[in-house]
């Protein structure tokens, strides 16, 4: 919730002198996470959350902050409750260094901005790197923008004027997989695309690694229309970014002002976009104020983020095809241990807090889809419901209100109802919400699932979001391990090669001859971020002490104690855990809750095990029993202590260190769900 004396004591500062606002971003405690985020200016804007909901990711440009550090830059995009930021190369990177962005930089810089990335909730995803045209050293641009997952934006100097063809970087770009995409700068500076012109012809024709981008400031002082410029690329399919800003006139004289006080067309462009559900990188950059930018920024954010909330609830009107349904808390068949409190409107469910509790409606309905949103009060984060419907299935994570007074209505998404007449629609919690250990002062996730008031039901044309409950069942994988070699996987460290091998068509890690000193892990030699996989797996033990499990979404340790450890989510393979889901050496507990074992369960036998990931959600099922089902509440917002947790990794599988034991994996193969670019 918004914490009004701490954002106004930011604003009272940012009217202050140019010298208070540039102090160092480490000294603002912006960097470091707490309970509410920043404890001591607070944020300065609340981000862009309705463009997320539209598909855009807003950011700034850090040449904005080009008197600050990287890092600087990267705590105040934090601090205005943004989620990404575009690099420079030749950037500052701390303050206590010389070190600057570079193709060639260090990996130990590498490693410490990717650190710095998720200790603060933000992704860097361009960066912004002149180029002569020669080509000279191109290669290794794209090498190090690949590395670090990074779009190249850039403006080389073209073809006809002495620089490399198009398909020069083309063929550099397809090799590696990066995406670049040309940007405008002023003509009297010589730059190279300073007509929209050239753009298109350097862009139209050519497969989808190479894009356009749209400074608007530069093109609106050079006398153009930059929402005609935008419909251009978008009619040729090549809008893939912005430097986006507002210009107080089309003209020489244009300076930079916030977003929707200018004349650059703003509120137009993001309309058109949304009519055309176009998804370009929209980066802030503002040039006109680089001692102070901060004012401009937060009325650009809070422009765009209202913008972007007007659209949505359009979208959701145009979409509509009927009147609400509206089924209060006193109307649903509820467990025996949760409560209604009132009747009618001011009906409430309360005492939800366990997996098994259920709350249902029954009533009419048409075939079709509908947009489900629940009205409910909780004042801790961190909780997520499926609603289940049809044979579809909905999942979502709860956002905190202000008090248990307070009722908000959040969307949980659209839902299909193919059968329609009298339907059951099933909310169920997957996972309680955090509070505060009053001991150690940590956050546990034990509190309670949300109070309940109704669940709304709309109408409507919008595309449905939810799933079948049996996905599973319409899995088309590929074999990711061969049952004769090796190929394609890798040790997680030195000697971990002495604890696999490869026997009747299984990779089995361990042995019954001797004890294990410390875990050992056989990864992937490639990451996976969205996927469902499937394998089976049995354990040779002579006891209940066995370990084992299948590691996701995971990465080599970089403590040099434990360098043989990974750190990321595991399927977990022991005793009394049945298809739990554990955080190896990162927050080191089993996280989400138990929803259900199978019957019989053998682990000496072969038993299924299958593993779906998609954005924060993560599901496992044993011998088709749903186990676990977790939606991650820490993608943007960082974990304490940790920072935010990554949503790719390696799979690798895991013999635990103990007792002589082996734990066997075979028949593994995998669906790839990670969406195109």
């Amino acid at each position: 919730m918004k914490n009004l004396k701490t954002i106004a004591i930011g604003l009272l500062i940012l009217a202050s002198c140019a010298s208070a606002i540039a102090q160092s971003a480490e000294n603002l405690n912006l960097n470091r996470i707490v309970q509410p985020p920043y404890n001591s200016y607070g944020r300065l804007a609340d981000g862009c959350s309705n463009a997320e909901l539209l598909g855009w990711k807003v950011g700034v440009q850090f040449y904005t902050f080009n008197k600050y550090t990287f890092f600087e830059g990267i705590d105040l995009t934090r601090a205005l409750g943004l989620h990404y930021i575009e690099a420079n190369m030749g950037a500052r990177i701390t303050a206590d260094s010389d070190q600057r962005i570079s193709a060639n930089m260090p990996q130990e810089w590498k490693d410490k901005i990717r650190r710095k990335l998720v200790e603060s909730g933000v992704e860097c995803l361009s960066f912004y790197c002149g180029m002569n045209g020669s080509g000279e050293g191109f290669e290794d641009i794209v090498k190090f923008a690949k590395e670090m997952g990074w779009m190249i934006v850039t403006d080389p100097k073209r073809a006809d004027n002495g620089g490399k063809p198009v398909s020069f970087y083309e063929e550099i770009l397809d090799k590696y997989g990066v995406k670049m995409v040309f940007t405008n700068h002023p003509k009297d500076g010589g730059a190279a695309y300073w007509n929209p012109d050239y753009t298109v012809a350097d862009t139209q024709g050519y497969g989808k690694n190479i894009g356009a981008s749209i400074d608007i400031g530069h093109y609106m002082r050079g006398g153009f229309d930059t929402y005609e410029i935008a419909r251009r690329y978008i009619g040729i399919d090549k809008l893939y970014h912005f430097h986006m800003r507002d210009v107080s006139e089309r003209g020489p004289h244009g300076l930079d002002v916030p977003c929707g006080t200018g004349q650059a067309r703003v509120g137009e462009i993001f309309n058109m976009m949304n009519d055309t559900q176009v998804k370009p990188l929209i980066m802030l950059e503002y040039e006109h104020d680089f001692d102070n930018p901060l004012p401009y920024l937060i009325q650009s954010v809070n422009y765009i983020n209202q913008l972007c909330g007007e659209i949505v609830k359009a979208n959701e009107e145009k979409a509509r095809l009927g009147d609400p349904v509206l089924l209060y808390a006193d109307a649903a068949q509820i467990s025996p241990d949760l409560r209604v409190q009132d009747s009618g409107a001011k009906s409430t469910i309360h005492d939800w807090s366990k997996p098994e509790q259920s709350i249902s409606w029954t009533t009419s309905l048409k075939p079709g889809n509908y947009q489900v949103k629940l009205r409910y009060s909780q004042p801790f984060a961190g909780s997520a419901v499926t609603l289940a419907a049809d044979g579809e299935e909905l999942a979502s994570l709860i956002p905190s209100t202000f008090t248990w007074f307070d009722f908000t209505e959040q969307p949980l998404g659209v839902i299909r109802i193919t059968k329609g007449g009298q339907t059951t629609l099933t909310l169920k919690g997957i996972q309680n919400s955090f509070k505060r250990n009053r001991q150690n002062g940590r956050l546990r996730q034990d509190e309670a699932l949300p109070d309940v008031n109704a669940l709304v039901l709309v109408p409507t044309s919008m595309e449905a979001t939810s799933q079948p409950v049996d996905i599973i069942s319409r899995f088309k994988g590929v074999q990711i391990f061969d049952g004769k070699t090796f190929a394609g996987w890798e040790p997680n460290s030195d000697g971990a090669m002495d604890h696999f091998r490869i026997e009747k068509g299984a990779i089995v890690g361990g042995s019954l001859k001797a004890d294990l000193e410390h875990n050992q892990f056989l990864r992937t030699t490639r990451f996976y971020r969205d996927f469902e996989l499937h394998l089976k797996y049995k354990v040779v033990a002579n006891d209940n002490t066995y370990n084992g499990g299948v590691q996701f979404r995971s990465v080599h340790s970089e403590n040099p104690r434990t360098p043989y450890e990974m750190y990321g989510y595991q399927a977990d393979i022991m005793e009394g855990r049945i298809g739990a889901l554990y955080d190896e050496s990162r927050r080191n507990t089993f996280i989400g809750m138990a929803l259900d074992v199978p019957d019989r369960y053998q682990v000496r036998e072969w038993n299924d095990m299958v593993i779906r990931c998609e954005g924060p959600r993560v599901r496992i099922w044993l011998n088709g029993v749903k186990t676990t089902d977790y939606m991650e509440p820490f993608t943007q917002e960082p974990y304490e202590r940790i920072g935010t947790i990554a949503q790719d990794g390696y799979i690798a599988v895991q013999i635990h260190e103990g007792k002589a034991s082996e734990v066997w994996y075979k028949d593994i193969y995998i669906q790839d769900l990670t969406p195109a670019d």
